[in-house]
């Protein structure tokens, strides 16, 4: 029986690293293993900021179409004499407190000219050369992954013309709803778009899926359309769903850690105080902390940690990781920090982030709102705690029990979780929808 071919059209594929590349990384090397033949179309040249080349080992063996992108920070890039490409790249520039016009112009720029994205420059050419690629290698379905969202259009208008073509839209984040919007300046004329291009996308799709329950049903209400959407959510590596106890931390140090983008969207400037407050109450406390913090920190936050007296001291930088260096970090913490966006569509998220801490064991710490799919699949599990960011006192008891190993913690809803939410468990329910007709 010859294989059922998927292609699937992704921005986001080794060498980039981050959360980005992982769902779709993992789904096609799992649709290998039950019996499909992914084909993924990526760019050839797109500007992602984060690399990690050991990811591309992974996906030697799945087939990869690419062809060139233009995206407009490659102009920014050239008119500012490069001054900014860390900025644009990776969206700092909106963290600054005191911006420059020439700041301003791009940030308005990216908000409400370039629609969605500014990948949207990468849609014709592509969907030009898809078209032959699905009659010539006989694809059955085809599956676009967002954000970023302009890679659903190429969907749209394939769909549009081989209508024989079943088309999943994934949806890792919202679109119309998505907060970075926000903080873009968007107008009503460039939301306006927004909601209607996510409304053709929702309507036009024969599959949409997404990674929470929250954002299922407000992307039900934008849709208009009886067709249900699935819920497939983030998940973790089958070989990492044993729980790893190894660690090189043989100091009597208590290491809180936080991996991840840290910017003013989740800046948890009430946990930093709680830190100090405990610092200066507690002298054992003060002796024995350390923070580690892996990943890209806005400028703003890193400032005042670094301006904090007492905390100073106790931070540490690390940078960018990749993924085998973050599951170490990991392991070598006291309590792990989990933050969702200060917004009023972080109940939606379920981050990635978190099922990668369940494979140590560790507590884990979050924050966000308490009616999150987050804080529903925590609720009842001895793994840690949900608090809300301006729950202090709730934070300075939770820190206490775990720095005098009070607080209980159970290893089975560890494993539990982990087994709930295994990648090739995950891939099951992929496959259940792929094989409907």
């Amino acid at each position: 029986m010859s294989k059922k071919r998927v292609l699937i059209i992704t921005y986001y594929w080794p060498p980039s690293a981050g959360v980005g590349v992982q769902r779709w990384m993992h789904f096609a090397l799992n649709l290998v293993k039950e019996g499909y033949e992914p084909i993924v179309f990526t760019p050839s040249n797109p500007q992602f900021d984060l690399t990690d080349q050991g990811l591309c080992d992974k996906v030697a063996s799945i087939e990869t179409i690419t062809a060139p992108i233009w995206e407009p920070f490659n102009f920014f890039h050239n008119v500012t004499g490069g001054r900014n490409k860390q900025n644009v790249k990776q969206g700092l520039v909106l963290e600054k407190s005191k911006k420059s016009l020439l700041d301003s112009m791009i940030i308005w720029g990216r908000g409400n000219l370039f629609l969605p994205d500014p990948r949207v420059f990468w849609v014709n050419s592509s969907v030009k050369k898809l078209q032959k690629i699905i009659i010539q290698r006989d694809v059955d379905t085809i599956i676009t992954t967002g954000p970023p969202h302009s890679v659903h259009l190429i969907g749209l208008k394939l769909k549009k013309l081989h209508s024989f073509v079943r088309w999943f839209a994934d949806f890792r984040d919202p679109w119309s709803d998505w907060d970075v919007l926000d903080k873009l300046k968007v107008g009503r004329l460039a939301r306006s778009y927004h909601q209607k291009m996510e409304r053709k996308v929702l309507q036009n799709a024969d599959q949409v899926i997404t990674v929470s329950n929250r954002l299922a049903s407000e992307l039900a209400l934008k849709a208009v359309t009886k067709k249900p959407i699935e819920v497939i959510a983030n998940g973790i590596s089958d070989h990492r769903t044993n729980i790893n106890h190894q660690t090189s931390n043989t100091s009597n140090k208590f290491v809180v850690g936080y991996f991840g983008m840290l910017n003013e969207l989740r800046d948890p400037s009430s946990f930093w105080d709680v830190l100090e407050s405990l610092c200066k109450s507690h002298p054992d406390f003060h002796d024995a902390l350390e923070i580690r913090i892996g990943g890209i920190v806005s400028q703003s936050i890193r400032e005042r940690l670094e301006q904090n007296d007492i905390l100073k001291s106790k931070v540490r930088f690390l940078g960018y990781l990749t993924h085998e260096e973050v599951f170490k970090e990991y392991a070598n913490c006291s309590l792990l920090l989990l933050l969702l966006n200060k917004s009023s569509n972080a109940k939606w998220i379920l981050p990635m982030k978190f099922f990668e801490y369940l494979t140590v064991a560790k507590p884990i710490l979050a924050l966000g709102p308490l009616d999150s799919d987050l804080a529903e699949i925590m609720e009842g599990k001895s793994i840690g705690r949900i608090l809300e960011f301006d729950q202090q006192s709730e934070m300075r008891s939770f820190l206490l029990s775990i720095f005098s190993n009070t607080h209980q913690l159970n290893q089975e809803d560890y494993i539990g979780l982990l087994k709930a939410f295994s990648r090739s468990q995950q891939t099951k329910e992929l496959t259940r929808l792929l094989d409907k007709k």
